[in-house]
């Protein structure tokens, strides 16, 4: 335990001194920092000059101020990084005339503001004028130091691809980090996209169980209001169709509350749900006439959900709009498709009472329900009624 402790103890000691490591090196690269390295070498210079005795005598008085102003050099670098070098190689010229090659190796500080003015260089934008600021300041180096000196072509080469490889990852940075703004933002989208389609489908579910129970609901209390008087007992039998429905769509409500909770499929018992909506609908008084040719176990639950709900939405709009019209409805399969059929005829009735209480949105999203599942939709008018067809993947 004390050995655990004690290299938990280590550990967070490390992390501390990489931070504290981390954070003086964030200061020292930025233009404060520059600031202050060359202030610092500037100092160095002079007390270094000073200490040797190189500070009497107008030459080298002359020379030690270009090295001071050449100390502060890397100061503008991370602006006009070409324009310091060729201050700092025109500097070193300045030196040459006035005879630097004699001069005190204390001079040597001044490499320091050079090595950052090279990876500048390296590190900025444009590199023809990289190379020709780091060909101006070599040769301002070269003749300040008077014969062929190897060291200054390491001192600005090593600085230089150093500044280049940082530039490199930097824009490699730069395009990673657009790219990633380009996934949140395609994410964002997405996630708009599949909550508009949530929403959309919700809507969709709400308006056919809700359409058509309310549209059944309405013309067997009607009935019933009527027939309280004539015949009780037909009363009944509407009022008793009313409870019916209404628990069918609870039930169906449900089924939806269900499917947004543990998104599995719902309906996979469609076909039965629409023996049963057929015998609901008869009892309003609806001519209406099934035929299946299709065996439930071959098809999905989405395909046989997809069926009932065409039936339901077909169904509905014949009882408002077409009152007293015969329907027939027809399922069969072939091809591993399911073919759906349901035509209605001339209306008996001129109104039912219900043409206003609809959306306006049961076919369209009848429609968009049957592409989803890759199938196809047609409804139109046929002859002096309505026909809907629907082929659906079995499948789906």
């Amino acid at each position: 335990m004390i050995g655990r402790e004690a290299g938990r103890s280590a550990y967070r000691s490390a992390e501390d001194h990489r931070d504290r490591i981390g954070r003086v090196w964030q200061r020292l690269d930025s233009a404060a920092g520059d600031g202050v390295i060359a202030l610092s070498s500037a100092v160095v210079l002079i007390a270094l000059l000073a200490a040797q005795g190189q500070l009497a005598g107008g030459r080298n008085q002359a020379l030690a101020a270009v090295a001071v102003v050449a100390c502060g050099c890397p100061v503008a670098r991370r602006a006009h990084p070409q324009l310091a070098a060729v201050a700092g190689g025109g500097l070193g010229a300045i030196a040459a005339l006035i005879g630097s090659h004699n001069s005190s190796g204390a001079f040597s500080v001044v490499f320091v503001p050079v090595f950052l003015l090279s990876y500048s260089l390296g590190a900025g934008r444009g590199l023809v004028r990289s190379l020709a600021g780091l060909v101006v300041l070599w040769a301002g180096l070269q003749l300040a130091s008077g014969p062929w000196n190897p060291f200054i072509v390491v001192i600005l080469a090593g600085p230089f691809v150093l500044g280049a490889i940082s530039r490199s990852r930097s824009a490699l940075a730069d395009q990673l980090a657009a790219r990633g703004r380009e996934l949140e933002a395609e994410e964002e989208l997405f996630a708009a996209e599949a909550a508009r389609y949530e929403r959309l489908r919700i809507a969709r579910e709400l308006h056919d169980i809700v359409a058509h129970s309310v549209s059944v609901m309405v013309i067997q209390a009607a009935a019933g209001q009527r027939l309280t008087g004539l015949d009780p007992a037909l009363a009944a039998e509407a009022f008793d169709t009313i409870g019916a429905v209404a628990q069918q769509a609870k039930a169906e409500i449900g089924q939806l509350v269900d499917l947004l909770d543990t998104d599995r499929p719902a309906g996979d018992d469609g076909l039965r749900l629409i023996a049963e909506l057929v015998t609901r609908a008869a009892a309003t008084g609806l001519d209406v006439g099934c035929r299946f040719d299709v065996a439930a176990e071959r098809l999905s639950a989405r395909a046989a959900q997809t069926a009932y709900r065409a039936v339901q939405e077909s169904l509905t709009n014949a009882l408002r709009h077409a009152p007293g019209a015969p329907v027939q409805i027809t399922l069969s399969g072939s091809g591993g498709r399911l073919q759906l059929s349901i035509a209605s005829g001339q209306a008996a009735a001129s109104r039912s009472g219900l043409e206003a209480a609809g959306t306006g949105r049961g076919l369209a999203g009848l429609q968009e329900r049957v592409r989803e599942c890759g199938g196809e939709f047609s409804a139109g008018p046929s002859g002096k009624g309505w026909l809907v067809t629907a082929s659906i993947p079995a499948d789906c």
